[in-house]
């Protein structure tokens, strides 16, 4: 396997660039590099480490966005998201462990399943909504006339 030293990842042999960030400063992979595993949220970064301290497999947890912004229109990315290295020795019962994790938090927390809306009962929360906000603009109106009324009355007698 072959390690990349900018994003500290690896890569199979054959590969002349890696092919996360697609540096060509490529070089093998040593026992204590300590390689990209995934990225985790804050949840199960703690899961995680607390897992492979139980294995004796040290790990590292770093900042994903590494003091990038955060893009607002990717919300699979939280700014507390982490990002988690294991030694490379330690890598393939490290993504055994991980992988183990994750399908224990799936079990644990299934998608929530929602109910599909009859056209009839969504065009009456439709209606309703518009309606609730031509009443909440048409109340911000009359309260900021009669808000300038009253500093006109205070000012000019």
């Amino acid at each position: 396997m072959l390690y990349c030293k900018r994003c500290q990842s690896v890569c199979e042999d054959y590969e002349h660039r890696c092919p996360n960030c697609k540096s060509n400063k490529l070089r093998e992979a040593l026992e204590e590099d300590f390689v990209f595993l995934q990225r985790a949220d804050l949840y199960t970064a703690g899961r995680l480490e607390s897992l492979f301290a139980e294995h004796d497999i040290d790990c590292r947890l770093e900042s994903f966005s590494k003091g990038r912004p955060v893009p607002l229109y990717d919300s699979e990315i939280m700014p507390t998201d982490k990002s988690v290295f294991v030694p490379f020795r330690d890598l393939p019962a490290a993504r055994e462990l991980s992988a183990a994790l994750c399908r224990e938090l799936e079990e644990d927390d299934p998608a929530p399943q929602w109910e599909e809306m009859s056209s009839k009962k969504r065009l009456v929360v439709q209606s309703l909504s518009a309606l609730a906000f031509i009443l909440v603009i048409i109340c911000v109106v009359f309260a900021a006339d009669g808000l300038a009324n009253w500093l006109k009355s205070l000012w000019f007698g």
